[in-house]
């Protein structure tokens, strides 16, 4: 027995839908890789942070798109108003919205060059290729020059369709620039996301825009988001190399998210003593030893810190919540006992002691990131001089 629904066998709408996936299934699929990712960095405890924020932006940016591109396609050629208007609307919001992606990646490089969250609001998040695009779709509405959509209810690309790449690869350009200026300091790994960013959407777009029809342009930008995420967002950049702890990277991204967003927190500011004597005494390989080691003690009496990281040489930050000072005082007290039974069992041949300052960041203060680094590390020396004084 067969069922219908206004005339419409189920049968028939099974075809549809099955037409529909076999024709945009690289759409559906690259979906499913995209919330892969988003579920990914959901699980990961080390990864909440501007760069995070930014990058997980980026991806539903791109699941909108793959998603919208698959509907506007939905409507197209089908007689009757409502499909007009629904073939007309989705390819509306489907061009205002192409630059979306481009806003979404210049944020993300600039702050990856820059790790600057203040820079990115004095540059408005790099929405300029938005407002541009949003005249253009006005304008369109009055005078189509961008797209069409004929009483036959057949869309088509205007001689104008061809601005909208324009203006998105100017802002292309334009982090190039930024990129170039930064050739100095650039890593690697960004350089490589740079290139990706600039070649793979720009080709997969050209092609697009050349071959009416060809769905490439989305699912190769949701290719060049995974290629980001395994560079810039795993453990590459997020652990440091010698002692396994969170990067100084990721510490800063994660300081930038707990100010930006107005949390409670403590920062700790860790220094060993005397360190220079170690390398110099015994050699830089027990003085590595000796860092790691301490990295070691640190994460583990500090276990439910929300980041450990190594901050630079043999120095260290905690950032802590829901931490007391008297806890902390603990934990340290702890840290010593621990590193004096390690020095106690010869297995290091000298005693590493080290000096640290916290500072609580609370609700009514508004500190930056380079404030409130600054008194941290002004009470840790503090209390460097405290326990020489002590000794003497």
């Amino acid at each position: 027995m067969k069922y219908s629904y206004e005339g419409i066998s189920i049968v028939s709408i099974k075809e549809m839908v099955m037409e529909s996936f076999i024709k945009f299934d690289i759409s559906f699929f690259s979906v499913i890789l995209l919330l892969v990712i988003v579920i990914t960095i959901k699980l990961r405890k080390d990864t909440r942070g501007t760069s995070s924020r930014l990058l997980q932006r980026l991806i539903w940016i791109n699941i909108y798109m793959l998603l919208l591109e698959v509907l506007s396609w939905q409507f197209d050629m089908k007689p009757g108003t409502f499909n007009w208007y629904a073939n007309y609307t989705t390819n509306m919001l489907f061009a205002w919205s192409t630059p979306m992606i481009t806003c979404a990646w210049a944020s993300y490089l600039d702050y990856q060059l820059y790790e600057s969250h203040e820079r990115l609001k004095k540059r408005w998040f790099y929405i300029h290729p938005l407002i541009i695009n949003t005249i253009f779709i006005v304008i369109n509405f009055f005078t189509p020059f961008i797209f069409s959509v004929n009483a036959e209810n057949v869309y088509q690309r205007e001689p104008f369709m061809w601005l909208i790449v324009v203006v998105n690869t100017f802002a292309f350009f334009y982090i190039c620039y930024l990129a170039y200026k930064k050739k100095e300091s650039i890593n690697n790994e960004i350089l490589t996301v740079l290139l990706m960013y600039v070649f793979m959407p720009v080709l997969a777009a050209g092609v697009q825009v050349l071959v009416y029809g060809a769905f490439v342009m989305w699912p190769t930008m949701a290719i060049t988001l995974v290629i980001t995420y395994i560079f810039l967002e795993t453990v590459s950049t997020s652990k440091d190399y010698l002692t396994g702890l969170v990067s100084r990277h990721r510490m800063d991204d994660y300081l930038e998210y707990m100010l930006e967003n107005k949390k409670v927190f403590t920062l700790v500011m860790i220094d060993l003593n005397d360190f220079k004597r170690i390398n110099d005494t015994h050699g830089h390989i027990k003085g590595d030893a000796a860092l790691k080691v301490f990295s070691s003690e640190l994460a583990s009496v500090f276990n439910k810190a929300k980041i450990v990281s190594r901050y630079a040489g043999d120095e260290f930050v905690l950032i802590l919540e829901k931490f007391t000072d008297e806890d902390i005082i603990k934990r340290f007290d702890e840290l010593r006992d621990k590193l004096f039974m390690i020095h106690q069992k010869k297995e290091l041949p000298f005693l590493i002691t080290f000096s640290y300052g916290h500072h609580t960041n609370h609700l009514d203060e508004d500190y930056d990131y380079q404030t409130i680094m600054n008194i941290t590390d002004l009470k840790m020396y503090e209390n460097k001089e405290q326990m020489k004084k002590e000794m003497q």
